[in-house]
């Protein structure tokens, strides 16, 4: 009982994400026991994945169990008196998740229904080699819905997957670490930077394939064709790499006035994704508007890269995280050298009225959000509503410091 409410507390929301398990069995007739199965998971603190849960995707149910068992920390395997049907490996479809188990190295929990059940031929084969005393699994035996959920508990919290690397509070420090670290020479005018990162503390991208010529290419390419597109073709670009991080440049930083579409684009190998962009604006030629330019950040602006970003970062994660095994992210965003702007479009602007100067921002960086925002890779996919709030996050810290300067 200790054991389970440490658990139980290890997994409460604010200490780590929880260990994601996958149930595989034959699912006509075995709707109980697959709920006994779910119930049990969720009694040990962690977080069930069963296929009958999965939102309608456009592949095939076998591609989406296995990008199931994929996205799991642990396979729970339920095995009756059924082999269920065959597809084209020749093999059922309980066989093949187990399959990828085995090969994903998971921890694999084997329930075997009671010895009096009579077993198809393909199904005795199966269990024998699932319980091989030398390459096979050591199982536990159920007659009852309330015995396996009990027993799937127990194996659980045996199990300890809460040693499994995922921690909250490390995901929060690698996106302020990255919020404070920004690109050099970017001094001049208003960037701002937009970062994510997995709740779990380990290597999401091979540091050999940071420096392997096709992956950057193939990262180059994902920038180019999003809608709305991250970089243009029309910009040159610079690609930096090191043991830990993927850098592209688009745009020469270096100059006095970076082009208005300078972007550095930032892949960690520990999952971290940032991207930093000038939101000064474009240059203006009317000596009015130029002036008022300098003392405005402008929201459209703002918007416009935003949604840049946003649109890379969902293709980027498609990409690199199809299971959605590391589901959901968090981010954050940050203002550098905002310096005595105020938060309004250039374009409501009349010529003739005057411009009150506004007060220096007293934060380089300037921090949007108090903390790191989880979001859904469902979110990712449509960011609007993440990409307005951001929005009015800015006004309101804008307005914050407006009223207290003044």
């Amino acid at each position: 009982m200790m054991h389970a409410q440490r658990m139980n507390a290890r997994f409460s929301g604010t200490t780590g994400v929880r260990p994601r398990v996958f149930v595989s069995s034959v699912m006509d007739g075995y709707k109980e026991y697959r709920g006994a199965a779910r119930q049990g998971i969720e009694l040990a603190g962690c977080y069930p994945v069963l296929a009958e849960d999965f939102p309608a995707q456009g592949i095939s149910p076998r591609n989406a169990c296995i990008d199931g068992v994929q996205s799991a920390d642990a396979l729970v395997l339920l095995l009756g008196e059924r082999y269920g049907w065959i597809g084209p490996s020749g093999r059922s479809a309980t066989e093949e998740e187990y399959e990828e188990a085995r090969q994903q190295q998971l921890p694999i929990l084997v329930f075997v229904e009671a010895e009096d059940v009579l077993r198809e031929p393909r199904q005795r084969e199966f269990v024998r080699r699932i319980e091989d005393y030398v390459g096979g699994h050591f199982r536990k035996s159920f007659q009852e819905a309330n015995d396996l959920r009990r027993f799937v508990r127990e194996a659980i919290e045996a199990a300890d997957l809460g040693g499994m690397p995922s921690s909250l509070a490390g995901a929060e420090s690698r996106i302020r670490a990255s919020l404070n670290r920004r690109a050099e020479n970017t001094q001049d005018g208003v960037w701002m930077q937009i970062c994510w990162a997995t709740e779990r503390n380990e290597e999401v991208v091979d540091p050999v394939r940071l420096d392997d010529s096709a992956f950057k290419r193939s990262v180059q390419e994902l920038a180019h064709v999003g809608d709305p597109p991250l970089f243009s073709y029309e910009q040159g670009k610079k690609v930096e790499t090191t043991l830990s991080r993927l850098r592209v440049i688009q745009g020469d930083l270096q100059t006095s006035m970076p082009s208005e579409h300078a972007t550095v684009l930032t892949i960690h190998s520990d999952g971290t994704l940032a991207i930093l962009q000038n939101v000064t604006g474009p240059a203006q030629r009317d000596l009015n508007r130029r002036m008022v330019s300098m003392y405005r950040l402008d929201p459209d602006v703002v918007h416009d890269r935003l949604d840049r970003s946003w649109s890379f970062a969902a293709a980027w994660w498609n990409e690199l995280d199809r299971p959605r095994r590391h589901h959901p992210l968090l981010y954050g965003v940050a203002l550098y050298d905002v310096g005595a702007r105020s938060f309004a479009r250039v374009a409501d602007y009349t010529p003739g009225g005057g411009l009150a100067l506004p007060p220096e921002c007293p934060k380089n960086p300037l921090s949007v959000f108090d903390r790191p925002r989880r979001v859904s890779r469902t979110v990712l996919d449509s960011p609007g509503s993440e990409v307005t709030r951001i929005i009015k996050m800015m006004e309101l810290r804008f307005r914050e410091w407006a009223r207290e300067r003044w």
